[in-house]
Order: C-alpha cells, then sequence, then structure tokens
C-alpha cells in the first residue's frame, strides 16, 4: 500500500545536548553563531509559535493553486538575488546554455534563468503530483525550450554495480551533459511511500527521516553525474555547521575551482537554509577524487534505501560520509574556512530571526 510520510509533528525541545554549533564554536569564538544559537532557543521555547508552524506545515502539505502561484514567484525572486550575489549566470558558455533543475516544481528556478538566457534548453525533473509532487507552473511560452520529466527521483537506481545500461539507471543520455545543474529537493510531508501492512506514527516518522537522506544522497549522485567538467552546480542544504550539509559543502569546495554560499533573504530567511555555488566542478585535476566521492555515494545509497533491520533502508546518521571527511578532520583544518563561508548565512537568519519574533512580541 501507498501512504504519505505525514505523522504528528512533535515540536523541538530545548535541552543541552552537544551540537555541531557548539563543537564549532569551542574551536572558534563565532559571536553571530553565538547568537543565533541563542535565539533559537528563545524561539523553540515559545510555545505560542507552535501554532504559527503547524500553520505552515499545512499550508506546505495541502498547497492550492494560489499558494504554488506564490511559491513559483517567490522562487524567480530567490533565484534572482542568488544570481546577482554569485553570478550564476554570468559565466560565459560556449553556444547554448543547457541546465538541468532537479526536483524544479513549481518551477521558478527554471523560469528565472530561461528569462535571463533566451537561447538556453532546460530540463527538469519534478516528483509526479500523484505521488505528492507539486504542481508546475513555468510559463506557456518558455515550454518549447524546456522538457519536463516526472519522475521520483529515487525510483533511479544509484547503486555501485555495472549495469549501466538498466533503464532504472539515470539515463547516460544526461551524463555530463548541463553547464549548469540545479538541486533544491526537500523531504515532502506528502511523499507516497510504499509499505507492506498499515504503519505506526512511528513507523511513519522513521520512513520520513530515511527518505529525507535517501533524498538528498540521491540529488547529490545526479549532479555530479549530469554536470559537464567545468560546470556549475547549485544546491540547497540546511545548516551549514551540521551534518550532512558540512561534508558536501566540504565535497563540492574540493572538487570546484569557485565555491560560495548564499542565503537570499527574499526566501525562508529565518530558516537554516542556503545555497551553495560550485563553479568550475569537475576539472580534470580531480576526476580521481569525484570517483572515490561518487562510489561512496553510490554505497552509502544503496544502504539508505535497502540496508537496515528490515532491509528496506534506514536512516541517513553522522558518520555516513565519513569516506569524504570525518568531523575531527572539519574541525582540525576545515574550521576556518567553514567559518569564511558560515558567517553570511548565520547573520541572514540572525537578522531574519531577530526581526520575526519580534513582530510577534518576543524579545
Amino acid at each position: 500500500m501507498l501512504r504519505t510520510l505525514e505523522y504528528e509533528y512533535t515540536p523541538h525541545t530545548v535541552d543541552n545536548r552537544p551540537t555541531a554549533a557548539a563543537a564549532l564554536l569551542e574551536r572558534r569564538h563565532v559571536q553571530v553563531l553565538a547568537d543565533l544559537n541563542e535565539l533559537k532557543r528563545k524561539g523553540w521555547s515559545e510555545e505560542s509559535l507552535h501554532g504559527h508552524f503547524s500553520r505552515q506545515r499545512n499550508i506546505a502539505d495541502r498547497p492550492n493553486h494560489q499558494t504554488e502561484k506564490f511559491w513559483f514567484g517567490m522562487m524567480k525572486k530567490g533565484m534572482e538575488e542568488l544570481d546577482a550575489a554569485t553570478g550564476i549566470l554570468s559565466s560565459n558558455h560556449r553556444g547554448q546554455l543547457h541546465f538541468l533543475d532537479v526536483c524544479c516544481a513549481p518551477g521558478g528556478f527554471s523560469s528565472y534563468v530561461l528569462g535571463r538566457k533566451p537561447f538556453a534548453r532546460g530540463v527538469g525533473i519534478s516528483l509526479p503530483v500523484s505521488s505528492g509532487g507539486h504542481g508546475f507552473k513555468l510559463e506557456p511560452y518558455f515550454r518549447a525550450h524546456y522538457d519536463l520529466i516526472e519522475k521520483d527521483i529515487l525510483e533511479y537506481d544509484h547503486a555501485l554495480h555495472d549495469q549501466s545500461d538498466s533503464p532504472a539507471r539515470f539515463p547516460e543520455t544526461m551524463s555530463q551533459r548541463f553547464d549548469l545543474v540545479i538541486v533544491d529537493g526537500h523531504a515532502l510531508r506528502t511523499y507516497l511511500a510504499p509499505f507492506p501492512y498499515e504503519p505506526s506514527a512511528d513507523d511513519l516518522e522513521s520512513a520520513h527521516h530515511s527518505y529525507r537522506g535517501r533524498l538528498i544522497i540521491s540529488q547529490l549522485i545526479i549532479a555530479l553525474e549530469a554536470v559537464r567538467p567545468g560546470g556549475t552546480i547549485v544546491m540547497r542544504l540546511s545548516h551549514i555547521e551540521s551534518f550532512p550539509a558540512t561534508p558536501i559543502l566540504y565535497l563540492l569546495d574540493m572538487l570546484s575551482d569557485t565555491l560560495v554560499v548564499h542565503k537570499p533573504r527574499s526566501m525562508h530567511a529565518y530558516r537554516a537554509t542556503f545555497y551553495v555555488v560550485a563553479k568550475g566542478v569537475a576539472p580534470a585535476r580531480v576526476a580521481g577524487q569525484q570517483a572515490h566521492y561518487l562510489a561512496g555515494l553510490r554505497r552509502l545509497w544503496a544502504e539508505l534505501s535497502c540496508g537496515g533491520s528490515s532491509g528496506r533502508g534506514r536512516q541517513m546518521v553522522n558518520g555516513d560520509l565519513d569516506f569524504i571527511v570525518t568531523t575531527s578532520q572539519i574541525l582540525d583544518s576545515y574550521v576556518d574556512r567553514l567559518v569564511e563561508l558560515g558567517r553570511e548565512v548565520w547573520q541572514t537568519q540572525l537578522d531574519a530571526l531577530r526581526t520575526f519574533l519580534e513582530r510577534k512580541g518576543i524579545r
């Protein structure tokens, strides 16, 4: 049977357990991160905000046409801000720009790219609405330059084996094809997942966490497969100082000529999401390193999809990306780079969260 992964949400509890941010702050005093952590604790302790976030989840779970049009416009504005800050589309492309937008619906990012680059050709992959995905709102006049693939990317077989001609594999025709790859997928509570039995609330929550891990690893594999040597990857991550964002950030930093991060003020500004923009990805000098990372990601994908005690997959946990970089290596030799990249992200979130709480009467 198919079931949505909606489960009763339990608000965060405020505790004093060690966090990734705390470990970072032990090595480097970063005032903006310390201030942000304190403000987040204040927000989570306010029961008056639980109703606000509950309403937001309900809107996200059951968007109507107007909601999706609003998201579409917000995504266009966010990509415009991201492009202005990082120059995603400023690179000189030989001939026509080819781009791939993974988890593209409602289509605002693709719309912005096509509006800026009239001769661009785009491909979008989106979870079908029948499987819990969003509606696709790309303007009709752009569709002649765009191919939409309605596909659950978790159905692609990303495992490490020799069956490259399997129909379940990511299409060979899209390998190393794109100048720009955008990966913006996030876990949906409305995602339809198969269950061989009637699941309990705990089963649904566990499946949701497993799905989140497979989704982010699937997107990263697709991005590394699809980008042409020297191309650009734009990826949404969350909590720059935490797992799995930090090792993924490190991976992209090692595989690119230039890496910058930016948090648009027009999209989810008080939340922890941000975008990493890696330019000049996968030049010949790092081909061996890229192959090593991809092999590790494929092995992890197989474990997340088919491992665990039940053989139906498991949740991604801290340590799963140690083949990229370990936490101790991050803290010993990458911490200054992480602070350099994270400072603007933390400041943007801090400013937005402070404004949000003040508007709610919380000081």
